[in-house]
């Protein structure tokens, strides 16, 4: 984890927040008896909460203590199913075929597409639902193009998933909602 990571999300976390998870997590089927989930870059842990209520036990993984305090603090804290690890993604390494589902929302680091393609189990989901480069700037989220999709990325780098869903929307801000499951066999 760097100062910089730190010094940039902390900040962005000492208030509570209870938000509304995005609907592109109830896609996410309820899960089977065990089935373990991760929630990247998690925040406060709206979709954490979500996961958790689907039946999935979940990591639910941020940079920021401030964050992930919050989300123990909204009740979750005591369910035996949750596990909040504070640590930079870079760092923090993903055990292969231990995730049933892995759902990442307004966060983008294509370095860690072999990564996630590892860490599914055969049969395991991804959900990305975060920004996309439209053409224009979006009225909400980051404007470093390092943190934005270009259109069909995911598609191409996940070329060997089944494809559930992909649905790049435009608007004010563009958004990419990409849900695929891990085969048994790669193609």
């Amino acid at each position: 984890m760097t100062i910089h990571d730190l010094t940039r999300w902390e900040p962005r976390h000492t208030e509570k927040k209870l938000g509304a998870p995005r609907s592109s997590v109830s896609a996410l089927a309820p899960s089977a008896v065990h089935a373990v989930a991760l929630d990247l870059a998690c925040g406060q842990g709206r979709h954490t909460r979500a996961l958790l209520a689907a039946g999935y036990a979940v990591i639910a993984l941020d940079v920021s203590r401030n964050a992930l305090e919050h989300l123990k603090s909204f009740g979750t804290g005591a369910d035996a199913r949750l596990l909040c690890v504070q640590a930079d993604v870079d760092n923090w390494p993903l055990r292969q075929e231990s995730f049933d589902a892995v759902v990442i929302i307004d966060f983008l680091d294509r370095r860690l597409y072999a990564t996630l393609k590892a860490a599914l189990r055969p049969g395991g989901q991804l959900l990305v639902d975060t920004f996309l480069d439209a053409g224009h700037p979006n009225a909400e989220g980051p404007s470093n193009a390092d943190n934005i999709l270009t259109p069909g990325e995911l598609a191409r780098a996940f070329h060997d998933f089944e494809i559930l869903e992909d649905d790049e929307q435009d608007g004010p801000t563009a958004r990419a909602i990409f849900r695929a499951r891990k085969r048994a066999q790669p193609r």
